[in-house]
């Protein structure tokens, strides 16, 4: 399939949680997407079959035939947009032309007529009609604040990816001029690659280990920008983490990082790299030496992801977490490291907390948590919203004073 010009695709995430199609992801884009840069575009739908490292699948949404400028433009405004942003995928939402062209089966759904209508397809999608609105910009006199969504994820039932998609889809609905972005979060564990490759744009790779005995065992990892290796080992034996830190395709890198949570720790590294191992708890027995580093896994996290850097943008940072009891016990140790950077930073923040029994209480800065009668997590994350946006200072109107008497020129 060629691709005329310039080309722009919406990745959707296609997880087991969204229970998105085609058609869904086509509605979503009619309904929200206006006619004013879409005149005469080519539509084109595909599963992203390239990315198969990544941890979520995506089907792509296509807009090609675009002039450069025009195109930039519909990106700037496209990314105006919560609720459909709130559908896409964390890592690369977005791809243009190089990315785009290397997707596999592709199906033409038509091109954009005047009255936002899709015509002369092969295939067709939802209701095929654009009806969205251009965004509102802010003003000076609109409450606009800077929101970042930083949950970890929910053991058994989200991701922290599933998890930062519900809430923003919430501030979208209660606050929907707030700037919103998302930072996925981890403890060390499971979700630290997604945390870190999402986070500074790195790169997904797969591999095989393969065993003296022969067993063979997939293995999904990432390597950042500045070329570390990152990897999860809490489903890895020793020998397979040998095997990790030696695989061919990988000479030249010598920095690692192994987010070990809960798992096996190495004790012993080839010598030509360096390894930051993160874990939960690190045993006394555990040395650091000249090669192997033992690291608190959150604050690691948080440190490489330049979290820092985002909070300090934001008015308000939005945690989800785990409840251990109804006597204001919400912090574990993730959510007293984010709490400790909000307090650094002078931020404000907000705690959405969960109890294994499906009761939810919101916590805003220093008060205790209070208990929210809902027992759905999108009405609980709406309910939090609505509280916030009810704490942020309203904007007072200023009216011109008209004098006592209007005394004329005449």
């Amino acid at each position: 399939m060629d691709y005329s010009k310039f080309t722009l695709g919406l990745r959707f995430a296609m997880t087991s949680d969204s229970a998105l199609t085609p058609e869904g992801c086509w509605n979503l884009v009619f309904s929200e997407v206006p006619t004013t840069y879409t005149l005469k575009t080519h539509l084109f739908g595909a599963w992203d079959d390239v990315a198969r490292a990544e941890s979520e699948s995506a089907y792509i949404c296509m807009f090609s035939n675009l002039p450069l400028n025009t195109g930039k433009e519909f990106y700037t405004q496209l990314r105006k947009k919560p609720n459909l942003l709130s559908y896409l995928t964390i890592y690369r939402p977005f791809i243009q032309n190089n990315l785009v062209e290397k997707c596999g089966k592709v199906e033409y759904l038509g091109e954009t007529q005047e009255d936002g209508s899709v015509t002369g397809g092969d295939v067709s999608y939802g209701t095929m009609k654009f009806t969205g609105s251009i965004p509102q910009d802010c003003k000076k006199n609109m409450k606009c604040p800077s929101v970042l969504i930083a949950p970890d994820s929910w053991e058994g039932k989200f991701t922290s990816a599933d998890a930062a998609r519900h809430m923003m889809r919430a501030a979208a609905r209660k606050m929907p001029m707030a700037r919103i972005k998302a930072h996925l979060i981890a403890d060390g564990g499971l979700g630290t690659l997604d945390a870190l490759v999402c986070s500074v744009n790195g790169r997904y790779v797969k591999a095989v280990l393969e065993e003296e005995n022969g067993q063979k065992t997939p293995l999904r990892y990432g390597v950042l920008p500045d070329e570390t290796v990152v990897f999860e080992s809490e489903s890895l034996n020793k020998a397979q983490i040998d095997l990790a830190l030696a695989l061919p395709q990988n000479r030249g890198y010598h920095n690692y990082i192994i987010a070990a949570g809960g798992g096996v720790l190495p004790e012993s590294v080839p010598g030509d790299i360096s390894v930051t191992v993160l874990g939960r708890k690190i045993p006394a027995g555990q040395r650091n030496s000249s090669r192997i580093e033992y690291r608190s896994g959150a604050e690691t996290v948080l440190e490489e992801s330049r979290f820092d850097f985002r909070l300090n943008k934001a008015d308000w940072l939005i945690i989800l977490s785990r409840m251990q009891d109804e006597s204001a016990l919400l912090q574990n140790a993730t959510t007293d490291t984010l709490l400790f950077h909000c307090r650094s930073l002078n931020k404000h923040v907000a705690v959405l907390a969960f109890t294994d029994d499906g009761q939810f209480f919101a916590k805003f800065d220093d008060a205790p948590p209070e208990p929210l009668a809902t027992r759905s997590f999108d009405a609980a994350a709406d309910e939090l919203f609505q509280r916030i946006r009810k704490l942020l200072p309203q904007k007072k109107s200023r009216k011109a004073a008209l004098p006592d008497t209007l005394i004329s020129d005449q």
